[in-house]
C-alpha cells in the first residue's frame, strides 16, 4: 500500500507541474508595451515553455514508468497471495505419531474461520434434512396401495458400483476430449427439466396451505394412447387358467370398448394436474431459469434438496442385506476413484449441474455474491439415506414408537459426515465421504440390534415378502 501511494503521489505532482508551466507562460505575456518588447517577451516565453514542456515530457515518461511498475507490483502481490493460498491448501501428509497428529489438528484449528465453520455446519444440516423427511415419507408411501415405489434387487445393488464407474469414467472422457462447456450445456438442459418437475412436486404440499380450494376444482387430464395390434390368444392356456386368474387378467370395459378391427388402445402418457400444479411448475421453472442464468448456489441447493428428498422417499431397499451389498460396493468404488485416480475430483470440479449441495465459505465477506463454496455430492446423501429410510420402515414394522434404528443411524450418519469434514480440512485433500459414512450407517443398526436382541429380525426383514403375504391374506378374505 505504501508503494502504491507513492506512485499516486508522483502522478499527481507531474500534472501539478504541467499546470504551473502553463501559468508561468501566461504570466510572461505583457499586457501593454511596444511591439519589440512584446516580441522579445513572446520569444522568451516560448523558450521557457519549450524548456518546461521538455520537463513535463520527462515527468510523463516517469509517470508511465511508474504506472507500469505499479501494475507489475499488483501482479506480484496477486501471485504471492496465490502462492500463500496454495501453501495453505497444500495436502498435509498423514501423521506417523500422535505428536504429528496434534500439530496437524492445531494448524487446522488455526485455519478455521467463522465463514468456514458456518459453511461446514450448513452442509451437515442440509444433508440431514432430506434424509429425515424422505425417510418419514417413505413409510407413508409404502403403506399406500396406489403409490408406486421403485425397489432395488440384490443383483441391481451388486452391479450398481459397476454402472456408476462406467458413467463416471464416461463423463471424465467427455470432459477431457469434448470440453466441459458442451457437456454442461447438454446436461444443464436435462437437469433443468428434471429439477423443475422435482421441485414443483416438493412445493405442492406448501402451496396447498395457502392456495384456495377453487384452484383444485378443475383438474386437467392429458392422456396419450397408441393403437396397438392385439396379440393372438392361446385358447389352451386360457382354458387351463383358474377363474380368479382370468378375472385378474381380463381387461376393463373401457379397453374392451376401445378394441376394434383387431387393435386396442395402449396408454403411453396419463397425467392429471390442477391449477396448484401449474403454479408450482411456474415457480420451479423460474428457479430453473435463475440457475441456468447465474448458477447461483441457492438455486443449486433448491434442486439438490428436492432430488435428495424424492430419491430417498421413492427408492426402496427391501432388505438390510441389499443395503449392505450396495453400500459395501460403493465404499470400494469411492475409495478407488478418489485415492487411486484423479477421475472423481476432475468430474466433480468440471460437472456444473445441481447434483450437489453448496454453501459459501466467504458468505460473511461477500454476502449473496460469495463464490468460494464448500461442496457435498448428492450421492453421499441419497445412497446412505435409502438405507436409513429402510431402517425407518423397519421401526414402523416392529411398531417401535421411539424409532431406535432410524434415529441412532441418522445420528451416526451426521457424526460420520462431521468426521469426513474434519479429516478433509485437517489434511487439505479430497476425501471419499462413503469411507466414513458406510461403516457408520451399516455398523450402527447391527450394534443396536445386538443390544435389543433384534439381529435375526433385522437380517430376515424383507418388504417384498411382507407385501406378498399381505396380498395373499387379502385374497383369502375376499
Amino acid at each position: 500500500n505504501t508503494h502504491l501511494n507513492n506512485f499516486n503521489m508522483a502522478a499527481t505532482m507531474s500534472w501539478f507541474r504541467l499546470a504551473v508551466c502553463l501559468l508561468l507562460v501566461n504570466k510572461c505575456l505583457p499586457v501593454n508595451g511596444d511591439e519589440n518588447a512584446k516580441a522579445e517577451n513572446v520569444t522568451s516565453a516560448i523558450s521557457q515553455l519549450e524548456t518546461q514542456l521538455d520537463g513535463v515530457t520527462e515527468e510523463l515518461e516517469k509517470l508511465d514508468t511508474l504506472q507500469k511498475e505499479k501494475l507489475e507490483l499488483k501482479n506480484e502481490i496477486k501471485a504471492n497471495i496465490t502462492i500463500e493460498r496454495k501453501k495453505k491448501d497444500k495436502a498435509v501428509p498423514l501423521p506417523r505419531s500422535m505428536e504429528e497428529l496434534q500439530v496437524a489438528l492445531k494448524n487446522a484449528a488455526e485455519d478455521l474461520e467463522p465463514g468456514i465453520v458456518i459453511a461446514y455446519s450448513m452442509l451437515v444440516i442440509m444433508a440431514a434434512i432430506p434424509i429425515y423427511f424422505g425417510s418419514i415419507r417413505s413409510v407413508t408411501i409404502s403403506s399406500e396401495e396406489n403409490m408406486e415405489i421403485e425397489t432395488m434387487s440384490k443383483n441391481d445393488a451388486a452391479m450398481f458400483p459397476v454402472y456408476a464407474s462406467c458413467g463416471l469414467f464416461g463423463l471424465y472422457l467427455l470432459f477431457k476430449f469434448v470440453g466441459k462447456e458442451y457437456v454442461n450445456l447438454i446436461l444443464g438442459g436435462y437437469f433443468f427439466l428434471l429439477g423443475a418437475i422435482s421441485l414443483a412436486t416438493s412445493l405442492r404440499p406448501f402451496a396447498l396451505l395457502v392456495c384456495p380450494k377453487s384452484m383444485l376444482e378443475e383438474p386437467f387430464h392429458i392422456k396419450l394412447t397408441q393403437r396397438v395390434k392385439n396379440k393372438p390368444t392361446d385358447k389352451t392356456k386360457s382354458d387351463s387358467e383358474t377363474p380368479e386368474k382370468k378375472e385378474k387378467e381380463s381387461e376393463t370395459e373401457d379397453k374392451e370398448a376401445a378394441k376394434f378391427d383387431g387393435f386396442h388402445e395402449e396408454v403411453l402418457i396419463d397425467i392429471k394436474f390442477d391449477n396448484v400444479d401449474i403454479a408450482c411448475m411456474i415457480m420451479s421453472a423460474a428457479v430453473g431459469a435463475w440457475y441456468m442464468a447465474t448458477k447461483n448456489w441457492i438455486a443449486t441447493n433448491l434442486f439438490g434438496l428436492s432430488f435428495s428428498y424424492h430419491g430417498i422417499s421413492l427408492l426402496a431397499l427391501p432388505t438390510f442385506t441389499i443395503g449392505a451389498v450396495l453400500l459395501t460396493g460403493l465404499f470400494l468404488y469411492d475409495i478407488f476413484w478418489v485415492f487411486g485416480t484423479d477421475v472423481m475430483v476432475t468430474v466433480a470440479q468440471s460437472f456444473d449441474a445441481p447434483i450437489k449441495l453448496l454453501f459459501p465459505r466467504d458468505l460473511l465477506t461477500k454476502g449473496f455474491y460469495a463464490n468460494q463454496h464448500a461442496m457435498l455430492g448428492l450421492g453421499d446423501i441419497v445412497l446412505p439415506g435409502v438405507v436409513i429410510s429402510m431402517l425407518c420402515r423397519f421401526d414402523h414394522y416392529k411398531k417401535y414408537t421411539s424409532k431406535p434404528y432410524f434415529r441412532t443411524t441418522l445420528v451416526a450418519y451426521v457424526l460420520g459426515l462431521v468426521l469426513t469434514i474434519v479429516v478433509m480440512h485437517t489434511f487439505k485433500s479430497a476425501q471419499p465421504a462413503l469411507l466414513y459414512l458406510v461403516p457408520a450407517v451399516l455398523l450402527t443398526p447391527l450394534f443396536v440390534s445386538l443390544v435389543r436382541g433384534d439381529t435375526k429380525a433385522l437380517i430376515s426383514y424383507d418388504e417384498e415378502k411382507l407385501k406378498e403375504n399381505k396380498e395373499k391374506s387379502s385374497k383369502k378374505e375376499d
